[in-house]
């Protein structure tokens, strides 16, 4: 065990939330467990396109873990990026268009959406944050799907095939439901807890000198795979129960109390 610890912070709901500031609080303790020798990560769900420079990555990190594992970089230096082979999206894509469901597949680079499925998306809010987020980068799907270039898969299925979907993905993917109807499904094998891993391999980081910091469903696995375990107070059960510790709400210094309560301040 090192005393210098590297922390993984998810961004929605841990970082800040969709319409409102990063807390100053959040702001200062990164910046302050970073000035006392820790390494600090972004670790998310969304794709690296989708991660963006304000109000996320000016706050200071040494690097970023993506795509529900599936990519990592450090220190500016890209450390992996895996893609969805051709043949599952061959086989995943089809079952998509046939239930109408609305899709977007997430890249790198881009984001590529249905054209005859974009309409039915339940919050045209999300569609256009997109859309103003990272112009130039959210692009129809190319008829020669040997061009997507694409990690994940977010998707909001009638709620009536939702069923046919779940098992039609079963063979190649996991399946990550934030709602009934509404989730993301990722090649299998890949989590958060498999990026950091990965990341901690390469760095040479022991896995007990990791802390990771979340509140969904999809921040479980790396709550249980790392060192310690945070889950914020605006956290899901699911996430309280699995965490080590359980910090204060976003918006009550949530992020600045856990790096204190970890002594990294």
């Amino acid at each position: 065990m090192n005393e210098r610890k590297a922390v993984f912070f998810d961004v929605d709901g841990t970082l800040f939330k969709q319409g409102k500031n990063v807390p100053k609080s959040t702001i200062r303790a990164i910046a302050k467990i970073r000035e006392n020798g820790h390494l600090a990560f972004v670790c998310t769900g969304r794709s690296r396109v989708m991660v963006p420079k304000t109000p996320i990555l000016d706050i200071g990190f040494d690097g970023v873990v993506a795509a529900c594992g599936m990519y990592a970089d450090y220190q500016g230096k890209l450390l992996f990026a895996e893609e969805m082979r051709q043949e599952v999206l061959d086989d995943i894509l089809p079952v998509l268009q046939r239930t109408e469901t609305m899709y977007i597949l997430e890249g790198t680079e881009y984001i590529y959406y249905d054209e005859n499925t974009i309409g039915n998306a339940i919050d045209d809010w999300y569609i256009d944050a997109i859309r103003t987020m990272i112009p130039g980068h959210f692009i129809p799907v190319p008829k020669d799907s040997c061009k997507i270039r694409a990690s994940k898969v977010s998707i909001q299925v009638p709620p009536q095939r939702a069923h046919e979907v779940i098992e039609a993905a079963k063979k190649n993917f996991q399946i990550l439901l934030h709602y009934d109807n509404i989730g993301e499904i990722v090649p299998k094998g890949y989590t958060k807890a498999s990026g950091i891993r990965r990341v901690c391999e390469l760095l040479g980081i022991d896995r007990a000198d990791t802390i990771a910091v979340g509140d969904s469903i999809n921040d479980v696995d790396m709550l249980q795979f790392a060192g310690c375990g945070i889950a914020m107070g605006n956290a899901t059960e699911p996430a309280k129960e699995i965490a080590d510790y359980v910090t204060t709400d976003i918006f009550e210094d949530g992020i600045w109390n856990a790096m204190a309560h970890m002594g990294l301040l």
